[in-house]
């Protein structure tokens, strides 16, 4: 249908993104899927939405051409565009997969090599949010909401470069989304922390699924710090973002929400 509104996942296959897919098909949405993991696509498409699927070989995660270039970024966009003819919401995960990922320890045990490694995050979230602010500012509007990480909102010990990296790329956001809110574009963070998913760091294999966390002593310190005394799930982090997306709240922009269970404050 004409009138149906499309969003973009970026790097669909892990994290929220395969909850989120399904949570907005099921609301009336067409979709366009970066990286989707086996079986997604077929999934979304029972659920009524339309499905263009972009795959590793077409705009890989790393290298040249990726989605943290210029090139990559361009390219997802477009083929919302060449599919649909619009673009009305997109979910964001710059860098996601960057080989060096997290990096935690001493600040004077860190190198030079983190901190440019870190640098993946800015660049990537610029030049994703270049293609996707490019095509929705000519369209009249639009939603984004880009997915980084709690770290960067509360300083804390060995969590240096991990923490200034995120909270950079949070800034960057904000920043865009103000420049932008009268271009008609709502954008905003989601940083979370301690909301898990299979293959979280440390997790044992089949602990975890889209709506349930096993705990044990992987998750013991998580648990701990964690004022509401558990974990996230994927699942509760769709609902909450899908707000952000659906076309229904429009009014907030320019906002980091943390989803932490508390952290943040604490």
């Amino acid at each position: 249908m004409a009138d149906r509104r499309v969003v973009l996942i970026q790097h669909a296959e892990a994290y929220v993104g395969p909850c989120l897919a399904r949570r907005l098909a099921a609301s009336g949405h067409d979709l366009v899927i970066h990286l989707a993991r086996p079986g997604l696509a077929e999934e979304l498409g029972a659920l009524g939405a339309q499905v263009e699927i972009i795959s590793e070989a077409e705009v890989p995660r790393l290298g040249p051409g990726s989605d943290a270039t210029a090139e990559g970024a361009q390219a997802l966009v477009d083929r919302a565009l060449k599919r649909f003819g619009r673009l009305d919401a997109a979910a964001l995960q710059p860098a996601n997969g960057h080989p060096v990922g997290v990096t935690r320890g001493p600040f004077l045990s860190e190198s030079a090599e983190n901190v440019r490694a870190m640098a993946a995050y800015l660049e990537g979230t610029f030049h994703i949010l270049r293609a996707v602010v490019g095509a929705m500012r000519t369209r009249g509007g639009g939603q984004v909401l880009v997915f980084t990480s709690d770290a960067g909102s509360r300083p804390e010990a060995d969590w240096t470069l991990y923490g200034a990296g995120r909270a950079g790329q949070s800034f960057l956001v904000q920043a865009v989304a103000l420049e932008h809110a009268r271009d008609g574009i709502s954008m905003n963070v989601l940083a979370s922390k301690n909301a898990v998913f299979e293959g979280f760091p440390n997790c044992p294999p089949g602990a975890v699924t889209d709506s349930t966390a096993s705990l044990g002593a992987w998750s013991a310190p998580l648990v701990a710090e964690t004022p509401l005394g558990r974990l996230g799930t994927m699942e509760e982090l769709s609902a909450f973002c899908a707000v952000l997306l659906d076309g229904t709240n429009r009014f907030q922009t320019a906002q980091v929400f943390s989803y932490s269970g508390g952290w943040n404050v604490d």
